[in-house]
């Protein structure tokens, strides 16, 4: 079964908010209520669907599907008036100008507070603030800074921090290391340098977590295009009919191609065996359905993340 919590990964630019996007609004359509919580400087999913950019309070954006932004000055807010109930402390203390400088700074601090969020999204929220999800998607930052979610845990635990902040970092732990609480996904592209990054990714992503993450998503894929090893039958003829312009353009876009599917093919053979489920394409879809726009594209590619990963 899917976990709880879903970690979207990957480089900048790969296609990670449009598949976190795909893949709520997939179980949201088998009828589950989810959120998309982003942690970014703007915002992106509710204008897909015509809406004002999504705040810290979810917005609903289509039938069971959810969209909010984590914000650190109000996840301290948040985790020290609503949930510990320390209200003066927080605005003489906390809210001050230069402990707010100290948390800013203090590394892992807003990470270990967005996943302190998940732990409340997922247990308390209900009872504390009516926020009822069945599964959250976390698109993640870019896979520098979303990588360290995964192994903030272990790492702040070898502080041997104490307190609140040792609570913390102990509920936290505990919820990344159940594989029915969370798990990742990776998304990538067929072109090098993403090739390089995934392939640290998957690793670094498995040895955090314990376990394999659930897939790795070639985004853009042309290996199913036939554009691998020998040119295909028709381009000797279409050459011929061209002006040389036009011939050496088609020629440098059948290298492109060629260049895609052979980095495609040594991706796969790489991860062949470090997921749960493999690799698979999410371009086949596009190219079927020739979707213009993020909201066009997530919705064909549903079907797509639903076939894969909706029995998870």
């Amino acid at each position: 079964m899917l976990s709880r919590i879903v970690f979207v990964l990957g480089k900048g630019g790969v296609g990670r908010t449009t598949v976190s996007t795909a893949l709520g609004l997939s179980l949201a359509e088998r009828g589950e209520r989810v959120l998309v919580l982003e942690w970014t400087v703007a915002e992106a999913i509710a204008p897909w669907f015509g809406l004002a950019p999504a705040g810290v309070q979810p917005v609903l954006v289509a039938p069971g599907l959810s969209v909010a932004n984590y914000r650190l000055d109000e996840a301290l807010r948040a985790y020290f008036v609503d949930h510990l109930h320390l209200g003066a402390f927080y605005r003489h203390v906390v809210n001050g100008q230069h402990v707010r400088r100290l948390i800013e700074a203090a590394p892992g601090i807003a990470e270990l507070l967005f996943l302190g969020q998940l732990w409340w999204l997922t247990t308390l929220a209900e009872a504390e603030a009516g926020l009822a999800f069945d599964r959250i998607v976390v698109d993640t930052p870019a896979t520098g800074h979303g990588a360290s979610l995964l192994d903030l845990p272990s790492t702040l635990s070898a502080m041997g921090a104490s307190g609140l902040l040792g609570s913390e970092l102990e509920r936290v732990a505990t919820m990344m290391r159940d594989p029915a609480w969370t798990s990742a996904l990776v998304v990538t592209l067929a072109e090098d340098l993403a090739m390089e990054e995934t392939l640290e990714l998957v690793p670094r992503a498995t040895a955090d977590l314990g376990r394999a993450p659930l897939a790795a998503l070639v985004n853009r894929s042309v290996a199913r295009l036939g554009f691998e090893g020998a040119a295909p039958a028709w381009l000797p003829a279409l050459e011929a009919r061209l002006t040389p312009p036009a011939r050496e353009g088609l020629e440098t876009v059948h290298a492109e191609l060629c260049g895609r599917s052979r980095c495609e093919h040594e991706l796969r053979a790489a991860l062949e065996g470090r997921t749960q489920l493999g690799t698979f394409s999410l371009d086949e879809q596009l190219v079927t359905m020739g979707a213009t726009s993020p909201r066009e594209v997530a919705y064909a590619l549903a079907p797509v993340l639903r076939a894969h990963l909706g029995g998870a």
